[in-house]
């Protein structure tokens, strides 16, 4: 089967005008009519970065710049990326001229004066090379486009699969599991505060949801107790930093990697004086400091078992109280900086208690006003 290349487009360069007319002559016999004819060299470059060219016709003798000039100039451009293939016109015979071509990036020759036959065989042949490539080229880039796709598509199944995740953990010892979203969206906000690139704050939004996964593996009258914990119980407590590292350990995803570091190290305190590691200031992964800050204000600020929500202000000084303490200092700066957006989000994702007594409420002023 014949690959028909007429669709392809050729630029010619030569000097001198019959040839030009011939060239172009011969090229319309064979169907190439999409061609275009330059006498001045200097043309060539801004011709072949404002078009699609797929083959070049170049004389080498031409004044202002001859052809190895021009092929010097097209090499050391963004041009020479299009690998647009290069048919040389030359009346200069020996195997110095041909070389020189060749190392410069020619791929065929034609001698002067020209055989119509023989130039017409040269175009074919470049141009069904070229055609070749271009098919090549597309079909990478749909493999391309659909390995994209697909890797998008696994994607946000591993970041529901980790929202599930992260939901099952919370919802064990909170009713509805938005803890979990209201902590990934503020350690987005503080990585982006400190100018991490996109990635790693969209990596960060994903993974602190599961910073407390290890709960799964705390039993029921510990974890539900209304009470206050004894020594016994809260160490068994404690364990759930490492469960949930161990978890997580083992998956070579950088995302779950970055949850397995958050898990194990977001109770670790400024000072040392945390758990399970006793890890001390820069020592402690940024992740697990962003974590603590954004899982404490949020514990605080929220309904649990064993205790009532406290108001956002008492939440703020809790927070400030103990920076260079329990957390960072730079992050407690950065996160009262950005309390507006925190507290923004707080009640875009309220939890569903708190949005029914908002609810309640809005009904008892209308009644009250009736």
């Amino acid at each position: 089967m014949t690959t028909d290349t007429t669709h392809l487009r050729i630029l010619i360069c030569d000097d001198s005008i019959t040839n030009i007319l011939i060239l172009s002559k011969l090229l319309e016999s064979e169907g190439y009519s999409h061609h275009t004819a330059l006498t001045d060299p200097t043309k060539v470059l801004p011709a072949l970065q404002e078009n699609n060219y797929d083959l070049l016709l170049l004389d080498i003798e031409m004044p202002k710049m001859n052809g190895f000039e021009v092929m010097q100039q097209i090499n050391e451009s963004s041009v020479s990326k299009q690998l647009v293939p290069i048919l040389v016109l030359t009346g200069r015979q020996g195997s110095e001229i041909r070389n020189k071509a060749l190392e410069l990036g020619a791929q065929d020759f034609v001698n002067k004066p020209f055989d119509q036959t023989e130039v017409i065989l040269r175009v074919k042949n470049l141009l069904r090379v070229r055609a070749a490539y271009l098919a090549q080229k597309n079909i990478a880039k749909e493999l391309e486009k659909r390995v994209k796709e697909r890797t998008s598509e696994l994607e946000k199944a591993t970041g529901v699969l980790i929202k599930i995740m992260a939901q099952v953990g919370e919802m064990r010892d909170n009713d509805t599991g938005k803890h979990v979203v209201r902590v990934g969206k503020y350690a987005r906000i503080l990585s982006e505060a400190l100018g991490m690139s996109d990635d790693i704050c969209y990596l960060m939004e994903k993974a602190a949801p599961l910073h407390d996964i290890g709960k799964i593996g705390i039993p029921d009258h510990i974890l539900l107790k209304t009470g206050k914990l004894n020594d016994a119980e809260w160490e068994q407590m404690r364990k759930h930093a490492q469960m949930g590292a161990d978890l997580l350990a083992e998956h070579e995803s950088l995302l779950v990697q970055l949850a397995a570091s958050i898990a194990l190290s977001h109770h670790e305190h400024w000072d040392g004086n945390g758990y399970p590691n006793q890890l001390k200031a820069g020592s402690i992964p940024i992740e697990g400091r962003i974590t603590a800050i954004s899982d404490v204000f949020d514990a605080l600020t929220s309904t649990r078992p064993y205790k009532e929500a406290w108001p956002i202000e008492k939440a703020i000084e809790f927070i400030k109280s103990k920076a260079g303490a329990q957390f960072d200092p730079q992050l407690v700066d950065l996160f009262i900086e950005n309390i507006d957006k925190i507290v923004a989000i707080r009640e875009q994702y309220k939890d569903e208690e708190e949005q029914q007594a908002s609810h309640h409420k809005a009904i008892r002023l209308v009644t009250i006003a009736v």
